[in-house]
């Protein structure tokens, strides 16, 4: 089946935004989203900010209010993929094949305030950083980058230095993953009396990650 992006041309990156949300594409049926958006078809990601900021995005979750977040926070979201293939119906990136990459991206970054960029895939098979890193600017992808989840651009490729985020994925799917991960294991202990700690671990992430300086 073919995917085509449903939102990149209706939600181009904002020129006041300092912030940029990446991921890869939606999934297939978006007729069955939650939300009408990125992130909409179980809005895990919306979740997660909206708990990391219960005063700035309130349940229920609408795109009236996820819009006036973003534009509150200075938050554009974007993806690397306007057009895929996908080998089977899940939503996973490794059963996708690109056809189409969004090089839109670079212009739009370009003419935006955009300090900071947050993928919210990281280093796998048709993950988003991956696609935007390698397949999108041309570059390699090192071992101290995967160490840190994080690396400057050189400022000479969009006119300014700008600092490139590997979040840990919003996905319910992730979480076996995170439980594992240095920066969960040694703050553990924080959440020993949470029913669910993981995702708890993923909000307090998430609210340093976009908080406002």
């Amino acid at each position: 089946m073919i995917t085509q992006h449903q939102y990149l041309d209706k939600y181009p990156i904002a020129k006041d935004s300092e912030k940029l949300i990446v991921g890869t594409i939606h999934p297939h049926d978006h007729a069955k989203f939650i939300i009408p958006f990125f992130y909409g078809n179980v809005a895990s990601l919306w979740s997660i900010l909206s708990d990391a900021f219960p005063d700035d995005l309130k349940q229920p979750l609408t795109l009236d209010g996820i819009l006036e977040f973003l534009f509150k926070k200075k938050i554009s979201i974007s993806d690397t993929i306007v057009r895929c293939k996908r080998i089977s119906p899940t939503a996973l990136d490794s059963h996708l094949i690109p056809i189409e990459l969004n090089h839109k991206i670079i212009e739009q970054i370009k003419n935006s305030d955009i300090k900071e960029i947050l993928f919210t895939s990281g280093f796998g098979t048709n993950n988003a950083f991956r696609l935007f890193y390698e397949n999108i600017l041309g570059l390699k992808i090192t071992r101290e980058m995967k160490e840190r989840r994080e690396v400057f651009l050189d400022p000479q490729l969009f006119g300014r230095e700008i600092k490139l985020t590997i979040l840990y994925s919003p996905s319910g799917a992730s979480n076996i993953g995170i439980a594992k991960s240095k920066l969960y294991l040694d703050n553990k202990i924080k959440y020993e009396k949470s029913a669910r700690p993981v995702y708890d671990f993923k909000v307090d992430y998430y609210r340093d990650k976009f908080k406002t300086k």
